[in-house]
């Protein structure tokens, strides 16, 4: 039989969307969080769990900005044009790594330091713009029916192209480090993101040649430029709860994440290419999972496949506790675990999509992101501030015990990961 015009085009879009979401986590895993993190430590900082927490944190910070999306996608230029500018820039600023991570280009460690964190995070905010308008056009050319597929098949796709690309990433790293000892470690850095800036870049040729869907069939979104239609869907009930569950997860997540990184290398002396190991484990794992999570998610709904994953991914912290005392290789069961957050990511992106209006969404997409990555944000930074003040503490318990910083955070960390379970099941609906 044969398809239907709209039929072939929606499967063109599809192809192309996978194809992207590949290229652009092979960028993604050159030029990780976890490589810009070890980056950063190289500058030797002093004090510098704040700084380094806001490598974490402050891009979910300015990512608040994304509420702009819907003014910006309408004023500046059309959905399609907005993602593919917004993309390429976010990829562009990553060139000028080399320039901060080089000592001597400016007056001090700790301005390098910060000019990082800068760049970093103006990074993610044009990504995230972008974003914005991807996750409006995806929902446009995806219907609600297979869309939980989509999503699985899509997180496969960034799954596989993030694990290779970080494999790839600590091989080389280590590889340099063996053959030249007495070069410093930034470099083989700086050279790892730059490449993952040519895999971005790459990335965008996909999305031009997708199809958008024409303007007269879509609905106006003008009234997106005043205030009144970005804060518009907090009226709405069902989203606002969803949006609730979102920012206690975001906050239970944001308050360990700093000392995820700098545990294993401060105190357990772990390599970069044994943490982007561990972390591939994990996109592998999530690679084999994503495409049953998605149909899962359609035939079982979102919020039950979120309850079983959440519970899984909330025992991270629990193996990280166990490592202070019993050695590095109990972090292998943290990043076990996580593959559980391929279910949770299939689930709450499409339940984002279907708790927004299907012809008005970005507003809502834009909120959601935009108000739970600033929890995130904060709780990250809390925690690098917590880190500078009670980083060498030791703690009495009850019968003699004692726990040093890490381990009492770790414990807090995985009771708080734990009561999100609670949150979703009491305040999240989908009917």
């Amino acid at each position: 039989m044969k398809q239907s015009q709209p039929t072939l085009r929606a499967r063109h879009a599809r192809r192309m969307f996978y194809a992207n979401s590949g290229l652009w986590a092979m960028g993604n895993g050159l030029a990780s969080t976890t490589l810009v993190y070890y980056l950063a430590l190289e500058l030797g900082a002093p004090r510098a769990g704040l700084g380094l927490a806001a490598i974490l944190a402050t891009h979910h910070l300015v990512g608040v900005l994304r509420l702009a999306a819907p003014a910006l996608i309408d004023r500046v230029a059309d959905r399609k044009r907005f993602c593919l500018g917004g993309f390429v820039l976010a990829a562009g600023l990553l060139l000028l790594l080399p320039v901060v991570a080089a000592p001597g280009n400016l007056p001090s460690a700790t301005i390098s330091l910060w000019v990082l964190v800068g760049l970093w995070s103006a990074y993610h905010l044009l990504q995230y713009l972008a974003t914005v308008a991807l996750w409006s056009w995806i929902a446009d050319l995806v219907p609600a029916p297979i869309r939980g597929r989509f999503l699985g098949q899509r997180e496969r796709w960034m799954v596989v192209g993030h694990a290779a690309a970080m494999l790839a990433a600590g091989g080389f790293t280590y590889a340099w480090h063996e053959c030249h000892p007495q070069q410093p470690r930034w470099i083989a850095y700086a050279v790892a993101a730059v490449v993952g800036v040519g895999f971005m870049l790459a990335a965008v040729v996909p999305l031009g040649r997708a199809p958008e869907r024409r303007a007269k069939d879509r609905q106006p979104q003008r009234s997106a430029v005043s205030w009144r239609a970005i804060v518009a869907p907090l009226a709405d009930g069902r989203f606002r709860r969803l949006l609730l569950f979102g920012c206690w997860f975001s906050f239970s997540n944001g308050l360990t994440q700093s000392a995820h990184f700098a545990f294993p290398y401060e105190v357990l002396h772990i390599t970069l290419f044994a943490m982007l190991a561990m972390q591939t484990m994990m996109r592998v794992g999530q690679f084999s999972i994503s495409p049953w999570m998605g149909r899962l998610a359609d035939r079982l709904g979102n919020r039950p496949l979120m309850l079983v994953c959440l519970l899984l991914t909330a025992q991270g912290p629990w193996f990280y506790f166990l490592a202070t005392f019993g050695g590095w290789w109990w972090l292998i069961g943290a990043w076990a675990a996580w593959i559980a957050y391929a279910g949770v990511n299939v689930a709450l992106g499409n339940l984002v999509l279907k708790l927004s209006p299907e012809t008005n969404n970005v507003a809502h997409i834009a909120m959601y992101y935009a108000v739970t990555g600033v929890c995130c944000a904060a709780s990250t930074l809390a925690g690098g501030v917590l880190q500078d003040a009670y980083g060498t503490a030791v703690f009495r318990l009850f019968d003699g015990l004692t726990l040093d910083y890490f381990a009492a955070l770790f414990l807090v960390g995985w009771l708080l990961r734990l009561s999100s379970v609670v949150v979703l099941r009491l305040v999240v609906r989908e009917d």
